[in-house]
């Protein structure tokens, strides 16, 4: 096994089920009669290792935000980078850091109308959103909500 640089996690050498491509760099296509992996809080069967290795070349495990991940997964032009990160750090410098870096890997990989969330360790409400973008008209990373009624 190969030391993948997040979080002190160590990857396989070899992905198998690799699809990559513009519009999926680096996804391993889930088994959907496997809940193995679900919370995120490591690497699994259904990292992308791309991104896991472009993470760790641009900034390395040492980075105070990229210190943060136990996870990324990609579905088309959905990124999802898990963390372990309280769900309170929503809007934080990490979340919003790691989303705009998920933003600059879908792009460096021509993914058009790229959508990236950032969320928190797991816990009673599954793994909550701590930064995210949404898609062309959404111009930040941070989160906001409705205003309340």
């Amino acid at each position: 096994m190969a030391d993948s640089g997040v979080a002190g996690d160590r990857a396989p050498t070899a992905v198998s089920g690799d699809t990559s491509g513009p519009d999926d760099p680096g996804r391993v296509a889930p088994d959907p009669g496997d809940g193995s992996g679900y919370k995120a809080d490591g690497l699994s069967k259904h990292t992308d290792r791309k991104a896991v290795a472009y993470f760790r070349d641009q900034w390395g495990a040492a980075d105070e935000a990229t210190s943060h991940i136990k996870d990324i997964r990609t579905v088309g032009r959905y990124l999802r980078i898990y963390t372990n990160l309280p769900e309170s750090a929503g809007n934080s410098s990490h979340a919003i850091t790691l989303c705009e870096r998920g933003m600059t890997y879908l792009k460096a990989n021509g993914v058009k109308d790229p959508v990236v969330f950032v969320q928190a360790r797991f816990g009673e409400n599954g793994n909550p959103v701590l930064a995210n973008i949404l898609g062309p008209s959404d111009g930040t990373c941070r989160v906001t909500h409705p205003a309340p009624n």
